[in-house]
């Protein structure tokens, strides 16, 4: 069984309360929050203040239908909708609402544009479009079945003219929780009014426009109770979506893992209490990626008072809207349209991927991914898999959103699945013109396939592509590359609040093999040390035969191969960091890793061209973390979190990469304060001492080694630890890591030969 870290682009541990971004690490973004009940979310507050993007109205052109019939089909819906609310609030009078001439008008124009009716039968067709005594008869029954709700939605859009201060626990006369009910009223009201009006209309005439039709349900929490006054302030909810046949109702029992869009309620409309409003939504957001594991991007609400904002949730920013004033018509009918629009755009544009279904005859999920064989091309087959597991949820609000799931190719019989691959599905970072994307995991996984299958390496161990690539959507209007530019149309060009441009992401999905557990699951010191072998073995491989730098050697990126018959095994995975040497434009000085194992070039940022033997010093760290953790069989004896704290190698993840980079350039000075620093608190396991050994032995191979000499003058001092030193006749003080950069070959073949010895003696032990 492999474990749920597979493939994870987060840290092994969680990030510093006081980290900072910046390390630059593209990846999942994490959760940095204080120990407080209410709102001293400091991590949200901060991405109000560097993602959140306002007053952002094109959100509401993501969902409008894309044909251009069904565009106008759901404006003619929307306004009806929004004509029956005014005459239902008595700001409008009768005949404008019930305006059924006007209805069979916009229909016959719509009818003759599908091209169903001719002119000489518009006459005979006209009654047959729209179902006018049933939809008056529905209205009448949707009007009794409301009266006892539309009181609390009448109140809402009638507020008093009291006005809240910006005080801790706000002055509103309503509750958040009363608000809530009111929105919850708004949208049922819509809703049901927008399936009386698609169930008069003639289904052979606009039956192909009303494919994607759904309910949009509000739902809320069943056993939810405010346990002071404080936290009533605020309150939450959501929307969700059902089948057209269901039936129409508030649903109790609301759940992330169901939910279209959420709903985040406050009593108030200041500055303040809206910021925190959009804090709320994009912390409890998290919980919709990870429980769902087909959503590209999600959708939120926030009711302050009577002011309604609509968001949308992206990888890289929070796109808002203006205020939807509730007490005014014009506010109520652009809310009206977006829930119509939601009601009738297609699945994809609500934030759902098409590609990943329930297959109701396999009985379980089925995913397509794109199988080329030529990474250059645009993809024109897919290749289906089949999954009941997701491995890996993506349970941050921004980044690369990574998910993984165990799957097979064979379609399922009955009787359970039984994985071959593992499939990774995730939106980097990229070039828009895939010819130009250098660094696309799936091409240079196809490189390592091909060219590793060549290797002579003992018993090398390489992840193995199966098929991959960018990630095709199918829709009304054709196929599209899924990617971020499409996703946001003009918001795309948006920048956020630092001034800085969206990214570029496009969504990709691999398939590869053998399938590995965390290398939490390592079971002693020498298993642990024949996992780390092959790893780095596989890693001197593809830098030599492949060109590939993997750049990001943390433990999440080592997996466990357990299969049956065989010791256990190592798996280097993840090159979504990696950088193409071959193609390298210039010095690489980018910025890449996870922070506890970066090296200290990468942390400092410096100017130090960034080679193998940065991953080669991450090893050493990620050696150090788990020696001192503890390399257990039961968790239960290994050191917590919170125990690190108190230990030297703790400081490795706190504070910002500087400061990181500071403490590791002190502990990797010389052998003696590494020794005094981190090896003498290696947890003790048995055979800790072989692993102590290993750690000095790389130690010494990388910052000490004793066989580098420049000239008969020098002792090879240029070469040692990580700090200038004073060397007789030398007028500046020589860089050491810019020094061994010029012996990076000499230097990186005697750290493998060391790895290579020590994987032996571990694995003639297992």
């Amino acid at each position: 069984m492999a474990h749920s870290s597979y493939y994870s682009s987060d840290t092994a541990v969680p990030p510093a309360k006081n980290a900072g971004s910046s390390a630059g690490i593209e990846s999942d973004e994490q959760t940095i929050w204080w120990d407080n009940k209410y709102e001293e979310l400091a991590e949200a507050d901060y991405w109000v203040k560097e993602r959140l993007i306002r007053d952002a109205d094109a959100v509401f052109d993501i969902v409008e239908p894309r044909i251009a019939t069904t565009r106008r089909l759901a404006r003619l819906v929307s306004a009806q909708v929004a004509l029956e609310l005014e005459h239902r609030l008595n700001t409008v009078d009768s005949s404008a609402a019930s305006s059924v001439d006007d209805i069979q008008d916009a229909l016959r124009e719509l009818a003759c544009d599908i091209g169903t009716c001719q002119q000489q039968q518009q006459q005979e067709q006209q009654q047959a479009l729209f179902d006018i005594a049933g939809y008056s008869r529905a209205k009448d029954e949707s009007r009794e079945s409301t009266d006892s709700s539309f009181a609390s939605l009448e109140q809402w859009i009638r507020p008093t003219p009291a006005t809240p201060t910006d005080s801790a626990n706000g002055n509103s006369t309503r509750t958040a929780e009363q608000i809530l009910k009111s929105a919850m009223s708004l949208i049922l009201f819509v809703s049901r009014h927008t399936d009386t009006f698609v169930r008069a209309l003639d289904t052979d005439t606009f039956g192909r426009h009303l494919e994607d039709y759904r309910h949009i349900l509000p739902c809320v929490s069943s056993d939810r109770e405010c346990s002071d006054a404080a936290e009533c302030l605020a309150s939450e909810a959501g929307i969700k979506t059902q089948g057209p046949h269901s039936s129409i109702e508030l649903v109790s029992g609301f759940s992330y893992s169901d939910a279209l869009a959420l709903i985040v309620a406050r009593s108030d409309k200041t500055r303040r209490t809206v910021d925190k409003a959009y804090a709320q939504l994009m912390q409890s957001t998290r919980n919709i990626y990870k429980c769902h594991h087909f959503r590209r991007f999600a959708w939120g609400l926030t009711v302050c008072d009577n002011e309604v904002r609509v968001c949308l949730l992206s990888n890289d920013a929070v796109f808002s809207s203006s205020v939807l004033d509730i007490t005014a018509a014009a506010g109520r009918r652009q809310f009206v349209e977006l829930l119509v629009n939601f009601a009738l755009c297609e699945e994809d544009q609500l934030g759902s991927d098409p590609s990943i279904y329930w297959d109701a005859e396999a009985n379980c999920w089925a995913i397509d991914c794109p199988d080329t064989a030529d990474m250059a091309s645009r993809p024109v087959a897919t290749k289906t898999y089949y999954f009941d597991k997701v491995l890996l949820g993506a349970d941050g609000l921004f980044g690369r959103h990574t998910r993984c799931y165990l799957v097979t190719d064979e379609e399922p019989t009955g009787g359970g699945i039984t994985p071959k691959f593992v499939i990774k599905d995730a939106w980097p970072e990229a070039e828009e013109d895939r010819v130009d994307d250098k660094r696309d995991e799936v091409s240079l996984l196809h490189r390592i396939t091909t060219e590793l299958a060549q290797s002579d390496v003992e018993d090398l161990v390489y992840p193995r592509l199966d098929a991959g690539g960018r990630v095709y959507i199918g829709t009304g209007r054709g196929m599209f590359e899924d990617q971020s530019s499409h996703i946001l149309g003009s918001l795309f060009s948006l920048h956020k609040p630092d001034g800085t441009a969206i990214p570029f992401r496009a969504h990709k999905r691999l398939a590869m093999s053998p399938i590995g557990d965390s290398l939490d699951t390592v079971e002693s010191v020498d298993e642990f040390i024949v996992v780390l072998g092959d790893a780095m073995r596989c890693h001197s491989e593809v830098v030599s035969r492949c060109s590939i730098l993997h750049r990001d050697i943390s433990s999440n990126n080592i997996l466990v191969v357990r299969e049956e018959g065989k010791p256990a095994r190592g798996l280097l995975i993840d090159f979504d960091c990696a950088l193409d040497l071959s193609d390298s434009r210039g010095p690489n000085l980018e910025t890449r890793g996870t922070i506890p194992f970066m090296s200290i070039n990468n942390l400092l940022r410096s100017d130090v061209e960034r080679s193998a033997l940065d991953d080669w010093e991450s090893l050493i760290y990620l050696i150090c973390w788990h020696g001192t953790i503890g390399i257990c069989r039961e968790k239960a004896d290994r050191r917590s979190l919170e125990e690190l704290e108190d230990l030297e190698v703790g400081r490795w993840r706190s504070g910002a990469a500087r400061e990181a980079g500071e403490v590791k350039e002190n502990h990797m000075f010389s052998s003696t304060i590494l020794d005094n620093k981190i090896l003498d608190h290696f947890h003790f396991v048995e055979d800790v001492g072989i692993l102590k050994d290993l750690t000095e032995d790389l130690y010494k191979a990388l910052f000490q080694n004793p066989n580098l000499r420049k000239d008969a003058r020098c002792d090879g001092s240029r070469y040692k630890g990580t700090m200038p030193v004073r060397i007789r006749g030398v007028k500046e003080k020589p860089d050491p890591f810019k020094e061994r950069l010029t012996k990076k070959s000499e230097i990186a073949a005697a750290l493998l030969e060391t790895m290579t010895q020590a994987w032996r003696t571990s694995k003639s032990k297992l």
